[in-house]
């Protein structure tokens, strides 16, 4: 023997070692391919190996001669991982791990995937994917590829690409299989013109159920519809002959039925006789398939006439879809009804174009016809049909609704969601996977142990809706997972990177050539489409392999079932040459094959024995020399090693690769393998056996709705995922060959996940027995089970269990089996540790089995401890305590605690659960959940205090005193405990749901802050409210939400028990919603908030005490007013703006009243200003009216002079004297009257504007209040340092808050994530890097409205729009504008060098420069900052040369600034208030703007020629775009903007702009433009004269056409820094409006 970890290949032919060979290999072979004339291995190190004849270059070493008996590596191969390996006649394939498929050898038909090539003699790569390949087969002319997503693509000639007709195809380039375009494929074998696929079970979602009298009609998600009678659906055998579908398709045999309508009797229900089938032995399918077999029976199809049928069709569609479109429904019912399937021409209807490669396909014959699968459309009305049955059918429903609850109970919680308004909610309708009937087909021996069971169709499809339809115990609900995902899904515990294609939910489907009844179907016929292979619904197949003319599937029990070509008796010993159906080989009945394989003459089977045997095992041989049924042990093999693979080729040739074992790994491995196939099928069998009857037991009815029949639906839920769960690790462990590959096992890689079901299934199993449910589920069930006494008896012997009399401890060893498996699992993965040389990968396997072990152990001691609890405490006082999940930790009884003051008049007694402490008192009890449980502990010691536990609840304590030290540690000990672990899982489930132990979340200590809800049942404001959210000892805190009993619900934060944070209150008055959202302090609002009252009214401001208090804006909607201002005790007080119907006053408010300096615009136009009392005008006053009149004296009213003053007109004429009455009704005057000078201006401002209204800096003093308050820093006096770090502080508060409070709000989070850096400040010195740092932030800050820096430019920019915008607007409003504007500014600048005191203050502009400027400076004198605040070399300047460069994007301009508040702030305020006060502007100057504008549009009118001659340019200054002159031509004369385009252009984007600076900038590059342009065209050195430059610079003004350019310098010239008036930018600006006045004056053409 070879020593232990090496390796052999072995090859023989028949069933004796007489002609044994050993196959020189340098590596373990893991895949065997035995070919006609050549074979091709795998070894471990994913390396192909050929040997055997090379006549056509199939051995891939280069050339076509010779033969080579022992095995070459294929050179070509050697850099790639190759996955798989086939051999043809003549051709090789393979698949790598890369996704790329390489063929060579012969390729006449295609199998090469080229024609024009005939062979290949290396391997040529015909396909590259974009996943890994799974496995590659192959037959003599064609090749298939099975890729690891699911997807099956093929090439070459044969059967499997015929058409309907007959005529074969030829497929050139690896095609898609379109069939199958939305199925995973799991596994494939190619025979001799013909393909056996496993795929993965399509998920139906069951929309609804429209039953009378036991007939059901299922509409699911994939366009199918069901019809079955659930009471009478069986499995069968029939003896009628086979019609098929055009996809080939068997049709159950049964008759269908469908109700007509709810008002039918069951006589009128009509049965449709579907297709039959042709072969004697074959099964009826689970139901009739209307959507893929068949049009409806002839009895319909041909004895009805047409209007027979319509009105048929009509009264089926309006019995159910009443509330659908009546004609698509029928036309859908007349398509499926009506007749036979459709045909249309095509050339390839099997495959799809998905195609990986650029090769060219080439059909035989294009023109054939082909029959292809019929797709319909479902109309969705599903919603509709639903409520149509609910309402006006609801008889009909409710009668079957209940027998089938009566039977199936779980289909009671298949209803879907119906909203209070009748609709159905899609999302709420349960989805079902309803799966073909299962069992085990036989040919002629009875095999099959499922064939005693009963309604097997309500079995398989409570199976599917347990799967998925489950409510509580953590599990989640599915709408699109198969059995195997839901078997191996995660559950509750977090998935790890953990991939598997094992599955139990499959099917079997081929196609092809069927002359030896290779397809399975039941006869010998082709089929050219994929067909379903009905004999193997439903047995969980997992593995096919093909030979010439038979087939093996091995399925997830371990059992192999075999059809086609039985000649030499390879498949069964007693069975004729032909096995049309798919019969089991009785050798898997009895023992679990884990791997199979088949050749031309013979099979081979690894069998595993199972626990206990002599024997491990062996390979098992089926042939023409086999004398016994259950084939031919190869004892000879034993001796050769463990077995790693096998192969079967023609001549009864097999192969065997093997391992030596002296370590006795593999050994263990094979143990564990058969133990748990075994206990597969001992679970398959309870599940058949015991629960089944079970289930479908009369006597189970009544027992549904109680806590016991619910514990015990969930409990028999779990247990089919349980089951299916371990199939799946079954099909895992079955293919591992070495004990490397455990990894890939879910008990190894994903030990976690695969405990999961079992913790699952284990807890709703334990609230059974706490219950002590088992007991009452005996009673019911009894009859049931002594009736099937020996079937009982016969199941305790298969799993190896003792025989007792008592019921109830049978069927709880029974059900408590599967637990027991999980310390199995620990000591065969320990005993495989063991044995390795490096066990770590088993190390966390270990750990996970040994604590699922001892928390399995935990929960049945809980509940058995718990049910004896139960039984032991009178029916009064457990009847509300007793629930399923709820187990006893301690009892008083048992480790005595008494109440400190208690009465002696009642006993009382304290039992701790896992879920609740409860207060026994009598006959009454007190619960008190964990969750809203504190524990603290007496401190005084030495005294009786020190044995006191004080139990903190909401609106109540308890004091319990301990009979000792010890047993108040042990008391104090178990409360924290049990309180923690049940917060832990408590808080991972929503509220309402009974929580599942989530182990590995667990809390480390008992946490203070809980979330919990409690309804308030003491007098006060909170009696009857309810409360949900953070809780600290007893009292409300942190986040929550509180709902009273008359509709009003609180959201937000919550301290000490009160109301006390950030949150909103919503409530209804008089049926109107009334929502305050903001600050509150003890309940009141205290701070910034908005509110929308129920009459209303909306404000937006402070409040103090629940009034309005600081600014605030208020919208009444009863006056259509707004008012925005300060507020004092809930009235107006101090600077404000109403705004009534568009008349505004802006000024002093004291109680609700005007009092103080103020200004007002009424709805007439005119224009008020002085001092207000008690709402009046009052005192020295002044008023304005439209025309430009206006009055300033004394005033007694808003309207009424009496006393001294003087009126002037709008003609400049003036009255002064004595004015008595009222502006609106008539004044009496006595004085003088003066006309005006003709020479003195008509238009003067009264002495008294703008002197009489409220100091532009005391407005909005609130504004700025609340700001720095907000930053800490409250006071008029200067920032400090200290108050700097301060504000910063606040600032970083703030963001942190609103964080975790606004973390769902995408703008605010990503606010948040920008400015949360706190950036570098007070420097001891500015430097310009460290400027526009500032600069920058602040660009983000203002963007923030929730930065207080963004949020009181925010409401500034509203105050100031409310003030200057609007209705009311009025050009005498101007002046305070601009004031208003510039207070602003500075203020907000005072406010933002709180947290840069490194800023400059106001007194005088700051030069500020770059590092590299100061280094240039110091070094050389000729740079020179000029008041522009740019620094350059050379700029441009009256009397001086042309500069070779004045752009002002000169390099040098980065090195300089100046800082003032208007330069900093005006970027950030200005594009928020320029529209309001442009158009003051613009009023203001309307009659002198619109004189100039008409004076451009007529200068405009002009050439360019006769316009530039007219304004006096030099004729060398007339210079076009392409930088010619302009001559006094003809050819010129008709130019006209053509002239200084660019410079036009630039000036033309001045009014773009919207600060001075801006502007000034924009104005600058103007005169730029037009030195470049000038320099350009001249040739000789030129000095500018002002002569020279302004007429250019009044035509580029002219043709700029700038609509508004009074209003521009205007605004300019108001607001732009002093320092800019001098300098360079200053006479460019003067040179501005000297151009605006010379179009004002200039005589026109």
């Amino acid at each position: 023997m070879a020593k232990a970890g090496s390796h052999s290949t072995y090859l023989w032919k028949g069933n004796t070692d007489l002609a044994l060979t050993k196959w020189p290999t340098h590596a373990a072979i893991k895949q065997i391919a035995l070919g006609l004339h050549h074979s091709a291995l795998l070894d471990c190190h994913d390396q192909v190996l050929c040997c055997g004849q090379n006549s056509h270059g199939q051995l891939g070493i280069g050339s076509n001669s010779g033969s080579h008996m022992e095995p070459l590596v294929v050179p070509c191969l050697e850099d790639e991982r190759v996955s798989s390996v086939a051999v043809g006649l003549y051709h090789t394939v393979c698949g790598t791990k890369s996704g790329r498929v390489y063929c060579w050898g012969d390729s006449s038909e295609g199998q090469c995937a080229t024609l024009d090539v005939t062979q290949y003699t290396t391997p040529n790569c015909v396909a590259s994917f974009d996943t890994a390949i799974r496995k590659v087969s192959c037959c003599a002319t064609s090749s298939v590829a099975l890729l690891e997503d699911g997807r099956l693509f093929a090439w070459g000639t044969g059967s499997i690409f015929q058409e309907s007709t007959g005529k074969v195809k030829r497929v050139i380039k690896p095609t898609l299989f379109s069939f199958i375009e939305d199925r995973m494929v799991l596994d494939v074998s190619c025979g001799d013109d013909f393909i056996v696929a496993v795929i993965k079970k399509k998920v139906h979602t069951l929309k609804k159920l429209i039953t009378k009298n036991n007939y059901v009609v299922v509409h699911k998600s994939g366009n199918e519809l069901e019809a079955f009678n659930i009471k009478e659906h069986r499995r069968t055998s029939s003896d009628s002959s086979v019609q098929l579908c055009p996809l080939g398709l068997e049709i159950a045999e049964e008759h269908v039925c469908l109700p007509l309508s709810a008002q039918s009797s069951p006589s009128s229900v009509r049965r449709f006789q579907g297709y039959r089938t042709r072969s004697p032995s074959v099964r009826s399918t689970t139901g009739s398939k209307l959507s893929n077999a068949s049009s409806i029976d002839s009895h319909v199809s041909d004895e009805k006439s047409g209007e027979e049928k319509d009105k048929f069709l009509s009264s089926l569609a309006h019995s159910h879809f009443s509330n659908v479109n009546q004609e698509e429904a029928e036309q859908w019912l007349k398509d499926r009804i009506g007749a036979t399937f459709p045909h249309k021409e095509s050339g390839n209807s099997l495959l799809s174009n998905s195609e990986p490669t650029d090769m060219p396909a080439e059909s035989v014959d294009s023109t054939a016809d082909s029959k292809v699968k019929v797709k319909e459309k479902l109309p969705q009305y599903m919603g509709s049909m639903w409520n149509s049955i609910t309402k006006s059918s609801s008889a009909v429903t409710s009668a079957v609704h209940t027998h089938l609850v009566s039977k199936i109970p779980l289909l009671d919680k298949l209803k879907p969601q119906v909203s209070a308004n009748g609709v159905v909610d899609d999302m709420g309708l349960t989805p079902i996977v309803l799966p073909p009937q299962t069992g085990e087909a036989s040919s002629g021996n009875k095999c099959n142990t499922l064939e005693t069971r009963e309604d097997n169709y309500q079995m398989s499809l409570l199976k599917a809706a347990t799967s998925q339809c489950i409510k509580k115990g953590g599990l989640p609900l599915a709408s699109s997972l198969s059995e195997s995902q839901l078997a191996t899904s995660s559950l509750t515990a977090p998935q790890q990177e953990f991939s598997s294609s094992a599955c139990i939910g499959t099917e079997v489907w081929s196609w092809g050539g069927g002359e030896h009844g290779q397809l399975g179907h039941g006869d010998t016929l082709d089929r050219p489409h994929p067909c379903l292979v009905s004999s193997l619904l439903d047995l969980q197949v997992y593995r096919v392999h093909c030979s010439l003319h038979s087939a093996l599937a091995l399925t997830t029990d371990g059992k192999v079932y075999g059809w086609g070509d039985n000649t030499h008796k390879q498949l069964l010993y007693k069975a004729g040459p032909v096995l049309l159906q798919a019969t089991v080989l009785p050798i898997s009945v009895k023992l679990p094959v884990t791997n199979l394989t088949i050749g031309h003459e013979h099979t081979l089977l690894r069998v595993i024995y199972p626990v206990g045997a002599v024997s491990k095992g062996g390979v098992f041989w089926m042939g023409s020399n086999c004398l016994n049924e259950l084939g031919t042990r190869l004892q000879f093999t034993n001796n050769l090693g463990h077995p790693l693979c096998m192969g079967a080729g023609p001549n009864s040739i097999s192969s065997l690769s093997t391992l030596n074992d002296e370590n006795g790994v593999h050994t263990e491995l094979s143990q564990l393998i058969a133990s748990e196939i075994q206990f597969y099928r001992v679970l398959l069998d309870i599940q058949s056996e015991l629960v089944e009857p079970i289930i479908q037991s009369d006597n189970m009815t009544d027992m549904l709705d109680s806590p016991i029949g619910e514990a015990l639906q969930h409990m028999f839920e779990n247990l089919f995922i349980l089951v299916d769960s371990i199939g799946v690790n079954c099909q895992e462990l079955s293919g591992v060959s070495d004990a490397s590959e455990l990894r890939n096992v879910s008990l190894v890689g994903n030990c976690r996940s695969y405990m999961t079901s079992f913790s699952v299934y284990a807890t709703h199993f334990h609230n059974l027995l706490a219950m002590n449910g088992l007991s009452k589920l005996v009673e019911r069930v009894k009859p049931i089970l002594l009736r099937n006494g020996s079937t009982l008896t016969s199941l305790l012997e298969r799993c190896q269990l003792e025989f007792t009399e008592d019921l109830v401890v049978t069927i709880s060893v029974l059900l408590q089996l599967p637990l027991r498996r999980v310390s199995e699992y620990h000591d065969a993965v320990e005993r495989i540790q063991l044995q390795l040389e490096d066990g770590s990968m088993l190390v966390s396997s270990l750990n996970c089995l040994e604590k699922e072990k001892l928390h399995l152990s935990a929960q049945f001691n809980l509940a058995e401890s718990t049910r004896i609890f139960w039984e032991n405490w009178p029916t009064a006082v457990t009847e509300g305590l007793k629930e399923s999940h709820r187990r006893l930790v301690r009892e008083s009884q048992t480790l005595p605690l008494s109440l400190l003051g208690g009465s002696k008049l009642y006993k009382n007694s304290f039992a701790l659960f896992n879920d609740v402490f409860v207060h026994i008192q009598g006959q009454v009890h007190k619960i008190y959940p964990l969750e809203k449980l504190w524990i603290e502990s007496g401190t005084s010691k030495g005294t009786l205090h020190e044995l006191e536990i004080h139990l903190i609840m909401p609106e109540a304590s308890l004091t319990l005193l301990a009979s000792n030290t010890a047993e108040k540690a042990e008391w104090m000990w178990v409360l924290s405990q049990t309180v923690t672990n049940w917060l832990s899982s408590y808080k991972l489930e929503p509220f309402g749901h009974h929580p599942v132990n989530h182990r590995g979340n667990m809390l480390r200590t008992t946490p203070a802050h809980r979330v919990a809800t409690h309804m308030f049942y003491k007098s006060g404001p909170l009696q009857g409210a309810v409360y949900k959210g953070m809780w600290l000892k007893g009292k409300m805190h942190g986040d929550g939400q509180i709902m009273w009993a008359d509709g009003k619900v609180y959201t937000g934060q919550f301290s000490d028990g009160v109301i006390k944070g950030y949150g909103k209150m919503v409530s209804k008055i008089d049926g109107k919603v009334e929502s305050i959202e903001g600050h509150w302090i003890n309940g009141k609002l205290h701070g910034f908030a908005k509110a929308r009252y129920a009459n209303g009214d909306f404000y937006t401001g402070f409040y103090k005490d629940h009034q309005f208090n600081g600014h605030g804006v208020l919208k009444q909607k009863s006056t259509s007013s707004v008012y925005i201002g300060e507020w004092k005790n809930g009235r107006k007080h101090g600077y404000g703006v109403l705004d009534i119907k568009g008349e505004k006053y802006l000024g002093q408010w004291c109680r609700d009243t005007k009092q103080g300096p103020a200004l007002q615009i009424t709805l007439d136009g005119s224009y008020m200003e002085g001092t207000f009392h008690n709402n009046k005008l009052i005192g020295q006053g002044l008023i304005m009216t439209s025309d430009d009149t206006y009055y300033e004296g004394n005033f007694t009213g808003l309207n009424e002079v009496n006393g001294r003053g003087v009126m002037m007109m709008s003609t400049g004429d003036s009255i002064t004297g004595t004015f008595d009455g009222s502006w609106a009704t008539g004044i009496k005057v006595t004085g003088v009257y003066s006309k005006a000078s003709p020479t003195e201006d008509t238009v003067r401002l009264p002495q008294l504007f703008g002197k009489l209204s409220t100091d532009h800096d005391l407005k909005w003093v609130e504004l700025f209040h609340h700001s720095k308050v907000a930053l800490g820093c409250a006071g008029d006096k200067a920032a400090t340092e200290e108050d700097c770090e301060k504000a910063w502080e606040k600032v970083a508060v703030l963001f942190a808050s609103l964080r975790s409070r606004n973390a769902n709000q995408v703008k605010k989070k990503f606010y948040a994530e920008q400015l949360e850096k706190i950036p570098l400040h007070n420097l001891p010195s500015m430097s310009l890097e460290h400027y526009r740092s500032i600069r920058q932030y602040l660009l983000k800050a203002c963007e923030c409205d929730f930065h207080p820096l963004g949020l009181l430019l925010s409401n500034l920019v509203d105050v100031y729009r409310t003030s200057y915008s609007g209705t009311g607007t009025h050009p005498r409003l101007l002046t305070h504008a601009r004031e208003e504007l510039m207070s602003i500014t500075h203020r907000y600048y005072d406010v933002i060098r709180i947290l840069f005191p490194e800023l400059p203050a106001e007194c005088s502009p700051q030069k500020i420069l770059s590092k590299s400027c100061l280094e240039l400076t110091n070094s050389s004198g000729d740079l020179e900052v000029t008041t522009s605040g740019h620094m350059t070399n050379n700029n441009i300047a009256l009397g001086s040369e042309i500069p070779q460069s004045a752009e002002i994007e000169d390099k040098n301009t980065e090195d300089c600034e100046i800082i003032t508040p208007t330069l900093l702030i005006f970027p950030l305020l200005m594009p928020k208030v320029y529209e309001p006060l442009f158009h003051l502007y613009a009023l203001q100057n309307e009659a002198a703007d619109e004189k100039y504008w008409s004076r451009v549009q007529r200068f405009n009118k002009q050439c360019d020629l006769t316009l530039l001659s007219y304004l006096g340019v030099p004729e060398k200054f007339w210079i076009i775009k392409e930088g010619n002159s302009l001559d006094a031509d003809l050819n010129s004369m008709s130019i006209k903007n053509g002239c200084y385009v660019e410079a036009i252009e630039i000036l033309q984007r001045l009014s773009t702009y919207l600060t001075p600076a801006e502007k000034l900038q924009s104005l600058q590059l103007t005169f730029d433009k037009i030195n470049t342009v000038v320099k350009n065209h001249l040739t000789e050195k030129f000095v500018w004269s002002m002569d020279d430059l302004f007429p250019v610079f009044l035509f580029v003004v002219i043709r700029s056409r700038l609509r508004y350019l009074g209003s521009e310098i205007q605004l300019m010239d108001d607001l732009m820094d002093d320092h800019l008036e001098y300098g360079e930018l200053g006479l460019m600006f003067t040179t501005l409006k000297a151009c605006h006045l010379q179009i004002q004056t200039e005589k026109l053409l």
